[in-house]
This record gives structure tokens, sequence and C-alpha cells, in this order.
């Protein structure tokens, strides 16, 4: 019996490449994870960074209509519900931190209700305002000053601080 040898061929490899295409295979899928990690990193950050726009935004109309609404009060003959001082206060009202709030000792800021709204869109936090005259030397000038508060607001109950969302400060002076 013979055998035929050449029936009974066996394709070689080479030694040195066994696996190498597994390999980069897995780096080529390592890089392209990263990268989509990296391109939805981005995508959350700018997200964050539009609410955040969004936000303050929404707290500058909101103080804008307060303000508004002050200047309209001075305005009124009679029938204000705003109450406006004879005499301008030291230091001006609009500074003092605890003027800004309902428990206030003097009542000189204004907190807007849900019916000062004609729109369907209601604040979470209402805005407020305040008027005060400007200086006893220049009658009839009075200075109002509004905030506006994001949707997101909150603040700490005990020192009255600012925990998250925004806050818009505006300030005008008017003269009747």
């Amino acid at each position: 019996m013979t055998l035929d040898t050449r029936s009974r061929t066996s394709v070689r490899r080479p030694q040195g490449s066994r696996g190498v295409s597994l390999i980069v295979a897995m780096l080529m899928l390592v890089i392209i994870g990263l990268a989509s990690a990296a391109a939805i990193r981005n995508a959350t950050s700018a997200d964050r960074a539009i609410n955040n726009n969004r936000l303050q935004t929404q707290a500058n109309q909101y103080a804008q209509v307060a303000l508004q609404f002050c200047e309209r009060q001075l305005t009124l003959p009679a029938g204000r519900v705003i109450n406006v001082p004879t005499v301008p206060p030291k230091p001006p009202a609009w500074t003092v931190k605890e003027n800004w709030f309902d428990d206030a000792p003097a009542a000189y800021q204004y907190t807007l209700k849900t019916s000062n709204f004609s729109s369907g869109v209601r604040p979470a936090v209402p805005p407020q305002c305040m008027v005060e005259p400007a200086s006893t030397t220049l009658p009839h000038v009075y200075i109002v000053t509004a905030r506006g508060f994001s949707d997101d607001f909150t603040q700490d109950p005990h020192t009255r601080a600012t925990v998250t969302g925004s806050v818009v400060w505006l300030q005008s002076m008017v003269y009747l």
C-alpha cells in the first residue's frame, strides 16, 4: 500500500499572524466606544448650558413683569395695591435683604399673585417688586426694583440664601 501524500496537504499559517485581526478589531471597538462616550458627554453638557440659559431668560422675563407692574402702580390715582412710602428709607429699602420676604418689618415689597399674569404661564415662584422715593430733594422720582425667579429656584429656609435656580434683579427710575 502506498500513501498518496499529495492529497493530505495542510494549510500552514505563518507563526506571527495568529489572533492579530482579533486584537485590531478589539482596539477599534475601544476607540469607537471612547469616541461615542465623548460625543454623549458633549451633548449633555450642551443641553445643560441651553437649559441654564432658558432658566435665566425665564427669570428675566418674570422680573420684567414685576417691574412693569410696580411702575404702573405709581400712575394709579387711587387703589394702589403696593405701599409707596413718602420718605426714602435709609439705607434704601431694596438693599436690605429682610425687606424682600413676606415677614418683612416694613411692607415695602409686593409679591405678584397669579391674577397679575394675563397669559396661561404661571411662575413657580412669584416675582416681587418694591417702590420707594429716590430722595427727598427730588419729589415725584421713584426707584422701582424687581426680582424674578426661575422655575427651579429654591432657597434655604433658615438663611434664605439661593440654593438652586436663577434670580434676576431689575431696577428703574420713574419720574411722575
